[in-house]
């Protein structure tokens, strides 16, 4: 072959390249072929859709060379999507004149949010930095879409149009007046233009230049379908030089002249419909690129699947269509088309994702064997690649993740969050837990005392509103100097030194001033013992990202009007969640999870469609705030469908290789999901085709969703089940002392006890935890004491006693954390209840009965097996009536047990209690037996309190004996060597889950026959 086999001069030289034949690797084969010279091949020009395609195509005539057909030099590749001037090819200089320099994307941004909120100031209106950010970047997507489609003029939507409109869309259309009128009189004040009418104004100028002054130099346009009309005008011209070729990518030539002609927007091959159009051709000009054979099984494959994505008018035709290709393919045509072509349709997104994974790792098990993986779902690309991490495999999403979600990025804003909220626990210990976090010193020395600072001191109640509330609570919680360096103490004055930059600007300021002070801080926090924080914070991909982003606010936010930290912080979340951070190296040299716009003109030993759910891919068509349909239509601005025809042409494309899988989720974030229409109209297309045998067809031959749900739910005939924990530990290992509450624990779920007191496990508290029922059952059982403690021993109470405890009672509400404004519901609440005490109080004085002791402390030692053991109590009330017995009493602000809980055992609190009572116990109360054990509900509610007696058929004492007894019997259990420690056995009494049922695993057993229960008390 030689390369004016290549070019005809007497018509536009336009070929295709199907799929199936691996685009860009035949392209270097042929082009390898037809340029044997290295000299000729390195004269040559080929214009690509992007750079990746050129990455790509560079490599392809890598592997050519490796294969022994050798080049010695490259051709020159450009990218059409992103030519520039000083370039080749053009010439440097040649063409600058043709446009003013782009603007840069950040400082674009920042103006057009500054004219947004000058505008909404005009109109008397309020918006924040943050949100104008985000309306400018839609701005600047309308303003780029005119630039792509060269409408430089909105001046039909005149009044009549705008009349009509609905309100919210009368009120976006006065945004326009920034694109017609502000905006270009901004860029022509700064001398530049905008990205798009640059690169439409070059390709045009390019193919003006080729057509008046052809190159010597061949031409060949590879890949393009001319979407973009200043490329379409290129790619017109490459074709019609007398050396120039355009190569399309998988034009249907054996569509039907009926679905041809009803080609829509949302038709993969409308792009090049439309540019064989312009130069005039039809698709029978259009030939096969040389070197190129299509076999069998790969042309049935694009016959079908060209089908399946038939224009929505001509799918009537699907029937006689079927017939159709079986008379000219043969009979087994649907069949030789799904050969290599498989669906899996999973549960959900994570048994979708675990899926692909398997799907990987088995395509690793040959060796030289590629895989792609194709999504426009980046949340489904992340859980697949924490899939992959599962066997050791990393596997990078190409398309990055937002800098607001890498390290470096998240720092940033936890420091804000610290600035911002200086008394938040949470923010604290948030910038604690980052990797960047070390204050000048090895992160490795450091993080124990981190730990130790945020479960002692910031776990719990927030500590308040400024950074001093938290240095308060810090002291407390380290009274005395902590063994290890650095102290809590000095940590938390070396941060605060640290975020002086931040707290000590206050107002507004501007947007400068704030990245500079944010910048200060962040070196200062990043720093370690041998780098300095610049070193580390804008290290790495993320790091250089994230100082690009601080460089663009120091340098081109000036724009921007003053604002305060809320809004920077606000608008610095804005622009960094849409900056994306790509992988530069450590990516898998034969796996891969890319974007449909990366995936493009890619291919691959087995490629993965992931994700094919309607409104993902395709995605749902973008919703321009500015513009309605209408709008659009009648300014000559594509329709949103468009979208949808390049979207489609990708996934075509893709769908030809010879291993492909085709996957989606049934549920979506819970959810029922709709299939893509894609896959829809393909498993219809099929199930016609087919009928019963449609299923088998496009089933894969492994049952990847199976073994992905087997992977982490263990086969009970394997005898790998999972079965309840039954702990037995060393006797000597197991508590000898316990309170009467843990008791009751005790016996409803002994695990709870072995991991609280034998593995020294505790529940953290949460971080910044609001006020709730705990909080309100300390303040009330606090209030009551103190107001207790205050009444004179009379039988008549002060007739200011409901006044002084709802005093008491507030006091007790703030100590505990709530704060004033939810005293506004706490407090008439508490009230209720004090009306309620007031009244029971004077009603047990009336009939002789006073408190004897308060809150008090009390314990009782017995012997058993394995040696002394200790139950401690500390009682809310012990009261004595006229008769000089007890009654113990119990204030809940819960639920009080039924008297069939307490007499069988299961709600040993009270009778354990008139126990160490009975044996002299409580020292503040004396020694005598109970009459009554009483709970009082006080909950303030509908009903604002409630008297009960624990008390049945069965007396207090007896009670307090037999719950004694079976203590001790209980107790005597445990020590034996044997006995373990299950959770919560008795499943019919259990009310809640317990604090350790995640360590216990009890989700993973608790619906599995019950081996059986023990009776009350063991």
């Amino acid at each position: 072959m030689t390369s004016p086999d290549l070019f005809d001069p007497q018509r536009p030289s336009v070929f295709t390249l199907p799929a199936s034949a691996g685009f860009l690797d035949a392209l270097a084969r042929t082009l390898n072929r037809a340029f044997p010279d290295p000299d000729a091949l390195a004269g040559l020009a080929v214009l690509v859709p992007t750079r990746r395609a050129g990455r790509a195509l560079a490599e392809a005539f890598a592997r050519t060379r490796e294969t022994g057909a050798g080049v010695a030099l490259l051709p020159a590749i450009r990218p059409i999507g992103d030519v520039d001037a000083d370039e080749p090819p053009f010439e440097p200089g040649e063409l600058a004149d043709i446009a003013p320099p782009a603007v840069d994307p950040a400082r674009r941004r920042f103006e057009l949010a500054s004219l947004i909120l000058k505008r909404e100031s005009a109109s008397r209106r309020s918006m924040g930095v943050g949100a104008a950010l985000a309306l400018a970047d839609d701005l600047a997507g309308l303003i780029d879409d005119m630039a792509t489609e060269e409408i430089a003029d909105l001046s039909r939507l005149d009044e009549t149009v705008r009349s009509v409109l609905p309100a919210h869309m009368q009120e976006a259309a006065m945004f326009l007046d920034i694109v017609m009128a502000a905006w270009p009189a901004r860029l022509d004040e700064l001398g530049v233009t905008d990205p798009a009418a640059r690169r439409s104004a070059l390709l045009k100028a390019l193919a003006r230049r080729w057509r008046d002054h052809p190159p010597e130099a061949p031409v060949i346009a590879a890949g393009s379908t001319g979407s973009i009309p200043a490329a379409s005008e290129l790619l017109v011209a490459v074709a019609n030089l007398p050396r120039g070729a355009v190569i399309l990518p998988g034009l249907d030539h054996e569509m039907d002249q009926a679905g041809w002609d009803a080609i829509d927007d949302s038709h993969p091959q409308r792009s090049m419909k439309s540019l064989l159009d312009q130069m005039g051709l039809g698709r029978s000009d259009v030939r096969l690129w040389p070197g190129v054979a299509t076999g069998r099984q790969a042309a049935a494959r694009a016959r079908v699947m060209g089908e399946a994505l038939r224009a929505a008018e001509a799918t009537s035709d699907w029937v006689s269509r079927v017939d159709d290709l079986r008379q000219g393919w043969g009979e087994r045509v649907f069949e030789d088309a799904f050969d290599g072509l498989s669906i899996v349709e999973a549960g959900s997104e994570s048994e979708e994702a675990r899926a692909i994974s398997l799907m990987l790792r088995e395509t690793l098990e040959t060796p030289g064997r590629t895989a792609i993986v194709v999504t426009p779902d980046r949340a489904l690309a992340r859980r697949i690649a924490t899939e992959m991490r599962r066997y050791g495999v990393p596997l990078d999403d190409s398309a990055g993740e937002a800098l607001s979600d890498t390290a470096s990025g998240a720092f940033l804003m936890r420091i804000l969050d610290v600035a911002l909220d200086p008394g938040s626990a949470l923010a604290l210990a948030a910038m604690f837990s980052s990797p960047l976090f070390t204050l000048g010193r090895e992160r490795a020395t450091l993080r124990p005392q981190l730990g130790l600072i945020e479960r002692r001191a910031l776990r719990g109640r927030r500590p308040g509103e400024n950074f001093s509330d938290v240095r308060q609570r810090v002291a407390e919680a380290f009274p005395e100097e902590v063994t290890g360096r650095p102290s809590p103490q000095s940590l938390l004055g070396a941060v605060e030194d640290a975020l002086t930059p931040l707290l000590e600007l206050s107002g507004d300021q501007p947007a400068a001033r704030w990245a500079e002070a944010l910048v200060r801080a962040g070196e200062a926090l990043s720093a370690d013992e041998t780098r300095s924080g610049a070193d580390r914070l804008w290290a790495g991909e993320a790091g250089e990202s994230a100082a690009q982003l601080m460089r663009e606010f120091l340098r081109e936010a000036e724009i921007l009007p003053e604002m305060g930290l809320r809004d920077f912080s606000r608008a610095l979340l804005e622009t960094a969640r849409t900056r994306r951070v790509r992988p530069r190296f450590g990516t898998h040299p034969r796996l891969a999870l890319l974007g449909p716009l990366e995936a493009r003109l890619v291919s691959a030993d087995r490629v993965i469609l992931a994700g094919l759910n309607e409104g993902g891919w395709p995605p749902r068509a973008k919703v321009d705030p500015f513009m309605s349909r209408g709008m659009r239509a009648a300014v000559g601005l594509s329709a949103p469908e468009r979208r949808f025809g390049l979207a489609a042409h990708d996934f075509a494309q893709l769908a030809m290789g010879s291993d492909v899988i085709l996957t989606r989720s049934r549920r979506v974030d819970g959810a029922p999901a709709v299939a893509s229409r894609w896959l829809w109209r393909l498993q219809t297309l099929a199930r016609g085709a087919l009928g019963k045998e449609a299923e088998r067809a496009l089933a894969p031959a492994v049952d990847y969703c199976g073994f992905a749900r087997r992977t982490d739910t263990p086969s009970r005939d394997l005898g790998t089940a999972i079965r309840p924990p039954e702990p037995a530990p060393p006797v000597e290992a197991r508590p000898r002392q316990l309170s009467v509450t843990r008791i009751e624990t005790w016996i409803r779920d002994p695990y709870s006890i072995y991991a609280r007191y034998i593995l020294g496990l505790k529940q953290l508290d949460p971080l910044d935890r609001p006020a709730g029922p705990p909080e309100r059952g300390t303040a009330y059982h606090d209030a009551l004491h103190r107001w207790t403690q205050t009444l004179p021993d009379s039988e008549v109470l002060p007739g200011d006693a409901v006044e002084r405890l709802v005093e008491t009672g507030r006091e007790a509400l703030l100590a505990a954390g709530f704060s004033e404004a939810e005293l506004g519901l706490e407090l008439p609440r508490f009230a209720r209840v004090a009306r309620f005490i007031t009244e029971w109080e004077t009603d047990r004085r009336e009939m002789e009965i006073r408190p004897v002791a308060l809150e008090c402390e009390g314990s009782l030692t017995f012997e058993s097996l394995a040696g002394p053991f200790t139950l401690t109590a500390r009682a809310d009330r012990i009261d004595m009536n006229q008769t000089g017995a007890l009654e113990i009493i119990d204030f809940k602000t819960g639920r009080i047990p039924g008297k069939k809980e307490v007499e069988v055992g299961f709600a040993p609190q009270l009778p354990l209690e008139a126990a160490i009572a009975a044996h002299g116990g409580f020292a503040d109360a004396p020694s005598h037996e109970s009459e009554d054990l009483l709970y009082v509900r006080i909950s303030g509610g509908r009903e604002p309190g409630m008297e009960a007696s624990a008390v049945g058929k069965t007396e207090a004492i007896e009670l307090a004996e037999t719950a004694l007894s079976r203590l001790q019997d209980w107790v005597a259990k445990f020590d034996d060597p044997a006995r373990t420690y299950p959770s919560q056995p008795r499943a019919k009494y259990t009310h809640d889950y317990g604090e350790y049922d995640h360590l216990a695993r009890r989700k993973e057993w608790a619906s599995a026959p019950e081996a059986g229960d023990e009776g009350a008390g063991g």
